[in-house]
């Protein structure tokens, strides 16, 4: 029976999945060779194994693999009479070649997937609504020079954080120019980005260096004035080591990757410390290089681990819940060298980035009757 089935949460460090043992063992050696250069092959969705259900049987499905994003193909449907106009125009087909290269950040709402890539000085976006691809930030004045992360207000506009501009760039839902929030010299390496919901506050976290304890999160106004800051570097609560990422839940709790720490941190909205949770080791319910985090509906807190390369889902008190993907060289659904960051829409999907495999992958929340369902047929199936 699943934790959330229950209500009961998993025990830091318990190891349920078969096979967890290995991966975690293998992570070092495989996070190694990750660091080659990745030569990434389009994903073909008939090679998926058998498992796209997680947690896997006996326990309750709670999430679908749905599909994977890579390439214009992915997210554009062509009719016969689209292909021929498109040809009599002497216009190119489309692509099925992939667009991402080294993807930092994303971020989904309304049916529109935003990727953040600073080696293609631009955000890419999957429009599922407008079964378009494209990309913004290209055009002057308003260029992009090195998107680094974006975060989405409840109106849909998109924040980016540029550090070669030292900017937050604000375009609106299809890339159109807004405004821009000035963040002049008091950061030194700027690496993640939060927004409150009514866009009234901008946290800007910045990871600092090695050498210094600059090690930060900084709360701004709209019109990039400093409201308060947490830090520096340590490890009482409220002081961070490398920091790297931040989410806003709908209360105003803040949330940050204390990755140097192995820890996520919770603050009120003026600045409070609240609680926090992980820890560094090799059992879920623990990190090994936490570098990404969002929030569902329900406040559960889904963290993604670099070294792990895997997700983790926690209730809004840190408990665990569930772990999701696993460490792998296969390209298949569920399957990671290299995570990137992690996104939940407001449908519940959840969108996990991999920079190795150059690929989105798709995941659909499932409710508890199909859950149900699905893990009744999936008991029928023939082993």
């Amino acid at each position: 029976m699943s934790p959330w089935e229950t209500g009961n949460p998993l025990p830091a460090g318990r190891i349920r999945a078969p096979g967890i043992r290995q991966w975690l063992v293998l992570a070092p050696l495989l996070v190694g060779l990750c660091a080659c250069a990745p030569v990434a092959t389009k994903q073909t969705k008939a090679a998926a194994p058998q498992n796209l259900l997680w947690p896997p049987p006996p326990d309750l499905p709670r999430f679908e693999f749905e599909t994977v994003l890579q390439s214009a193909t992915d997210i554009t449907v062509e009719s016969d009479a689209e292909r021929w106009q498109r040809s009599i125009q002497g216009m190119r087909p489309l692509s099925d070649g992939l667009v991402l290269d080294k993807p930092s950040a994303i971020a989904s709402r309304a049916g529109r997937v935003y990727v953040a890539e600073p080696s293609a000085a631009a955000i890419t976006v999957f429009d599922a609504a407008r079964k378009r691809l494209f990309r913004f930030g290209l055009r002057e004045p308003n260029i992009l020079k090195r998107p680094q992360a974006l975060a989405l207000d409840n109106e849909g506009k998109v924040y980016v954080l540029d550090p070669s501009l030292r900017k937050v760039m604000v375009f609106d839902a299809i890339g159109l120019f807004v405004h821009a929030i000035a963040l002049g010299r008091k950061f030194t390496n700027p690496v993640g980005l939060a927004v409150q919901g009514d866009g009234k506050t901008i946290y800007v976290v910045d990871r600092g260096n090695v050498e210094q304890d600059d090690h930060k999160v900084v709360a701004l106004a709209p019109d990039g004035s400093e409201r308060f800051r947490l830090g520096p570097r340590g490890k009482a609560p409220g002081q961070f080591n490398i920091p790297l990422a931040a989410t806003v839940a709908a209360d105003g709790t803040l949330y940050v990757v204390d990755s140097g720490n192995f820890r996520i941190q919770a603050f009120g909205a003026k600045g409070e410390f609240k609680f926090q949770f992980g820890g560094a080791g090799t059992g879920i319910g623990l990190f090994s290089r936490p570098r990404a985090i969002s929030l569902d509906g329900d406040g559960n807190i889904y963290v993604g681990d670099g070294g792990f390369n895997n997700v983790q889902i926690f209730n809004p008190t840190g408990q665990l819940l569930m772990p999701l993907g696993r460490l792998s060289r296969d390209p298949g659904p569920g399957n990671y060298a290299l995570l990137a960051g992690i996104a939940i829409d407001e449908t519940g999907r959840l969108y996990v980035l991999d920079q190795y495999f150059k690929k989105i992958e798709v995941f659909r929340w499932l409710g508890e009757d199909e859950a149900r369902l699905k893990l009744a047929a999936r008991k029928q199936r023939p082993s």
